[in-house]
């Protein structure tokens, strides 16, 4: 739960609405650089200096890499180069369901009332299968809240 309250935390001081999940409000938030390139998407610290590269290509695919990297930003303060291959493997999962609840954040879904994927997948502008996640993780969630 410890990613799912820090994408929350972080939704709740920079998100108002759906305009503000985009990648110059949020980066401008996070106060990290944008370095737009041709090879990959990447999140790396210079000096102090946060920065996330992003590989030119489509639109969403851009989002989804610029939300993917600002996991390992947020929750990561390790070097994947040197790391072992199933230590990466985790972070790599984290990064990804990091990317998911900030693209379509609890409190967008509830405040909106979206309950079915579709509804999700429409109002985020996200393909079906991450919609799908998303309600997913939230039953999930909510069994895992239940139960405690």
């Amino acid at each position: 739960m410890r990613i799912e309250k820090k994408v929350n935390d972080i939704v709740e001081r920079c998100v108002t609405d759906r305009l503000d999940l985009n990648i110059p409000h949020l980066s401008y938030m996070f106060s990290v650089h944008i370095m737009y390139n041709h090879i990959d998407s990447a999140y790396l610290s210079k000096r102090g200096i946060d920065i996330i590269a992003l590989k030119m290509q489509d639109p969403f695919k851009m989002w989804h890499a610029f939300c993917h990297e600002a996991g390992h930003m947020f929750l990561h303060c390790t070097n994947q180069t040197n790391m072992p291959p199933a230590f990466n493997m985790k972070q790599e999962a984290e990064a990804k369901r990091f990317a998911l609840l900030l693209m379509m954040p609890e409190k967008l879904i509830l405040q909106h009332e979206l309950y079915e994927a579709q509804e999700v997948a429409n109002y985020f502008n996200v393909p079906i299968d991450m919609a799908l996640q998303r309600i997913e993780m939230l039953i999930e969630q909510t069994r895992i809240t239940t139960f405690n």
